[in-house]
């Protein structure tokens, strides 16, 4: 992905923003609510500078945010037997600094986005159920999939 210097360094300059509030939220709607500004960030330099590999990162980290919030909304509703695991805040933010890091490296951009969109697939119904059985594993420093 072709970025001007400027732009490279707006996106920098708001992961880092974006990972430092995120760590210091108190809550999971300000945790979202700092995340947003990475997607948003990603949108307006996507206007300025084309690029189908710009638009696959919005569009994965716009859904992600979409999908948590959904299930934050879920529970508050009293929809309590999909939840989060105990861990799901730390990996959002660790997804969030990989992302960053590999950015500007095509496979590793793509790396970091699919381990964000495990993430948040274990948020759904059928990803939590998954992660129970053992089949998702998020949380291991390793893979995200366990291979059968």
């Amino acid at each position: 992905m072709k970025l001007s210097k400027e732009n490279k360094k707006l996106l920098t300059d708001e992961f880092t923003f974006v990972i430092k509030k995120m760590k210091s939220s108190e809550t999971p709607d300000q945790m979202l609510y700092y995340f947003s500004g990475l997607y948003g960030m990603i949108h307006r330099i996507l206007n300025i500078e084309f690029s189908s590999s710009l638009l696959f990162a919005h569009f994965v980290t716009e859904k992600i945010h979409k999908d948590i919030i959904e299930r934050l909304g879920a529970m508050k509703s009293g929809q309590n037997v999909v939840t989060f695991h105990d861990d799901f805040g730390q990996k959002l933010i660790e997804c969030t600094k990989e992302l960053k890091e590999g950015f500007f490296n095509s496979k590793q951009r793509v790396d970091a986005l699919n381990k964000f969109v495990v993430l948040s697939y274990t948020s759904t119904g059928n990803g939590f159920y998954l992660t129970e059985k053992g089949m998702i594993d998020i949380f291991s420093d390793k893979k995200h999939l366990k291979e059968k």
